[in-house]
């Protein structure tokens, strides 16, 4: 596409921004970004043959719904001379090689990256990424505003009052259900920690009473999939799967139990504050989960069990293995697996959509599951995730940053496809469309509904000490369901006392160096 000459307003509007530029967009590394924006006649952007390298930390199985979007924007913006290429990059390695790359081989650096908005603070704090509000300025009659996304989502996104990113979505952990065999067994999927507790005392005492009826997810073995009263899981019938160390859960249900009992992640200052009576009471639950001894709160009986609700020899690798088995009722996992779970457990078993009684497989989101007061204001509150776009600071092309910030717009604002792999929506307008709830693959009646109210969801808040604050209350998570014998004898106060006090000392020495 050639390049078209600058209108008087073109010239007036590059100016401008030239004087913004200096000290709003300079990559932190003595490059300043060249103001090379050229508009035609009508003041819109030209972009020749732009070609934007993003790099996404958004892997299988959801990633060929974003990759839907991408193409839809490529179908969209090519006549102007602007596309995007998306590389994965497995999250394990993301956040080092980002880093990296930008500061070793600029070159070969993304111009945009797809990454987990809880970390946004620390990436713009190390000067990796680049403020966009000026990028928006620069299109004429622009209409993005953060007052398009959700308020929570969007605050993940800004960072010393600039707009760092765009949020995609938000996402929390599921819990997976064996909703057959509590149909069968005449007992409800829970929506609360009460009934929670409630079903799985039912559960046991069927159980040890040899009258739980369950049946196998056995794809091989027609005989498995018969329901009996038989079977056989040992003397602890145990209906919860909770890993102890190297699943999802770690990311999300501690924080969750601090947001439901009144507490926060962070304090002002971006330290942690999630050292709450409310953490320490839910972690004491979940360690008599895996004992059966009753949960006293304040000294008062909270809830008495009728055995273990949690195997203490659980991994990620049993999740799966025993819901298959119809061994547990319930395991928690992400909610990106919600298709391809139901689609394996419903082509093995049916569902009712086909006629038959049963549906193997139901979820439910994490409202009210470590709210011990479930009347309170914050019970329904779950602490949330999501994805969000941003710009490079190797990007020195004020054309190709104008075109990120497009790009990070158009996906955000169309990504109807995407959500089909088990997120919801940051942007307010595709929250209330139809063209979301009713979408044409039918993923929000079958399982993006139930992942939650996106209102309801707290993000992690604004902190350049991602690690100290989140690393370490997922290793209260995994303290508590140790093997470790210097933890077992240790009390959930200990625990947490130790671990805050540990993120507390590597905040003060890095603020010192």
């Amino acid at each position: 596409m050639k390049l078209k000459k600058l209108t008087t307003f073109a010239v007036c509007a590059a100016t401008a921004l030239t004087c913004t530029l200096s000290a709003a967009c300079n990559t932190g590394d003595g490059n300043g970004i060249v103001n090379d924006l050229v508009y035609d006649e009508y003041g819109e952007v030209v972009f020749d043959n732009v070609n934007l390298k993003v790099w996404s930390v958004i892997g299988s199985p959801d990633n060929k719904y974003l990759d839907k979007v991408n193409t839809s924007f490529n179908d969209y913006y090519r006549s102007n001379g602007l596309t995007a290429t998306v590389t994965e990059v497995a999250e394990s390695a993301f956040y080092n090689q980002i880093v990296q790359t930008l500061n070793t081989d600029p070159k070969n650096s993304p111009d945009v990256i797809i990454f987990h908005s809880e970390r946004l603070a620390k990436l713009a704090n190390d000067k990796v990424l680049l403020p966009m509000d000026d990028f928006y300025a620069a299109v004429q009659g622009n209409t993005f505003s953060k007052e398009n996304y959700l308020s929570e989502v969007m605050q993940q996104c800004i960072y010393d009052s600039k707009i760092y990113g765009v949020p995609l979505d938000v996402h929390a952990g599921m819990w997976y259900v064996r909703e057959d065999i509590l149909e069968m067994n005449e007992l409800e999927v829970p929506t609360s920690l009460s009934e929670l507790v409630e079903v799985c005392n039912s559960l046991i005492d069927l159980y040890n009473a040899g009258q739980l009826q369950t049946r196998a997810m056995d794809k091989d073995d027609a005989a498995a999939r018969n329901w009996t009263t038989d079977a056989d899981f040992g003397d602890d019938y145990c209906p919860i799967v909770m890993s102890k160390q190297g699943g999802i859960e770690t990311g999300w249900i501690p924080q969750t139990a601090v947001i439901q009992n009144g507490g926060a992640i962070t304090d002002a200052n971006g330290g942690p504050a999630w050292d709450t009576k409310g953490l320490t009471d839910v972690m004491q639950m979940f360690r008599d989960w895996q004992t059966g001894a009753s949960t006293y709160v304040d000294g008062q009986l909270k809830f008495e069990y009728s055995g273990k609700f949690v195997d203490e020899k659980n991994d990620y690798n049993t999740t799966w293995s025993k819901l298959a088995k119809g061994e547990a009722v319930f395991c928690c996992e992400g909610p990106w697996w919600a298709e391809d779970r139901l689609d394996e457990y419903e082509a093995v078993l049916g569902s009712k959509a086909n006629g038959d009684r049963f549906n193997p497989l139901g979820l439910m989101n994490m409202s009210k599951l470590y709210a011990l007061d479930e009347d309170a204001e914050y019970a329904s509150k779950v602490y949330g995730v999501g994805h969000c776009f941003s710009v490079c600071k190797t990007v020195t092309s004020l054309t190709k940053c104008v075109g990120a910030a497009l790009y990070a717009q158009y996906m955000t604002e169309n990504a109807y496809d995407y959500f089909q792999g088990g997120h919801l929506p940051a942007n307010k307008a595709i929250i209330a469309s139809e063209k979301f709830t009713q979408h044409k693959s039918g993923y929000y009646d079958r399982y993006v509904k139930y992942l939650g109210n996106p209102e309801d969801f707290v993000m992690l808040g604004s902190t350049p000490h991602y690690s100290e604050v989140y690393q370490s209350l997922k290793s209260v998570y995994e303290d508590v369901f140790t093997y470790n014998a210097d933890y077992q004898a240790m009390t959930i106060q200990q625990i947490i006392n130790a671990r805050v006090s540990e993120a507390r000392n590597d905040i003060a020495s890095k603020e010192g160096l």
